[in-house]
């Protein structure tokens, strides 16, 4: 069956690299984000749609896997396509492709809707919009986080600052990643890129306040937790230190 997709074109500027002149994770979730962001604006789902509603969208959790890490300066294609609801959760596969067609890179994401006015999530959109939602795609990653409760070093405790917020005033979805790089020991870092990552997010960590980070050696990675308020706010599992292909 014929996908309905959304496809866009980024270059990956020199604020988005790491020191290895690769792009960092995190700017690769902001890049989808981006997308999404586009995709929706171009089938008339802006701002004031969803202020009209009374409705947003969250991420609940998301993935990202490297084939080949993307360096500075390169051209890269997004290609992005959305999942009808399903139990709750909306599906989207994000797949970037570079100059000679291969992809590099693929990030799944689970988005939400939530009433703003009921605080609470909805089931599926209110509304339909012909040519954006396919009612399957079929790509996924792996969502599981291989959780560490034993042998968990604390990287102490971060604030959440201005230039890393969101819309809405809280921990952007895409820093996450950059605060879980920044967590674990650097001699981890200086290995190699990172290639796969997963992770959950629980609970909001507003601007100006602190969450608790910890970290562990977990399956063929790192599995890393933050604590706000005495209660999780994300959990990750990702994979670092692999050659870039």
């Amino acid at each position: 069956m014929e996908q309905f997709f959304y496809t866009e074109t980024m270059t990956v500027m020199n604020a988005d690299a790491d020191f290895r002149s690769l792009l960092k994770p995190s700017a690769l979730l902001r890049y989808v984000e981006q997308i999404s962001t586009d995709h929706a604006r171009a089938f008339g789902m802006d701002d004031q749609f969803f202020k009209d509603r009374g409705v947003t969208f969250l991420v609940g959790k998301q993935a990202l896997k490297f084939d080949r890490v993307p360096q500075r300066a390169e051209t890269l294609t997004l290609t992005s396509r959305a999942q009808v609801s399903k139990h709750g959760s909306v599906k989207r596969i994000t797949t970037l492709t570079d100059a000679e067609g291969k992809e590099v890179a693929m990030v799944d994401c689970r988005w939400i809707v939530a009433s703003l006015a009921e605080g609470r999530i909805l089931r599926e959109p209110g509304w339909t919009v012909e040519n954006f939602w396919n009612d399957t795609v079929e790509d996924e990653l792996p969502l599981q986080l291989h959780k560490c409760k034993d042998g968990l070093t604390s990287a102490g405790e971060w604030t959440v600052h201005y230039s890393q917020c969101d819309l809405n005033g809280h921990l952007n979805n895409a820093f996450y990643l950059d605060l879980v790089c920044d967590a674990l020991p650097l001699e981890v870092m200086r290995k190699g890129p990172v290639t796969f990552a997963s992770i959950n997010y629980h609970r909001e960590i507003p601007m100006g306040e602190t969450a608790e980070v910890f970290y562990a050696p977990s399956a063929d990675g790192w599995y890393v937790i933050g604590k706000h308020n005495g209660q999780t706010s994300f959990e990750c599992y990702l994979e670092v230190g692999k050659t870039n292909v």
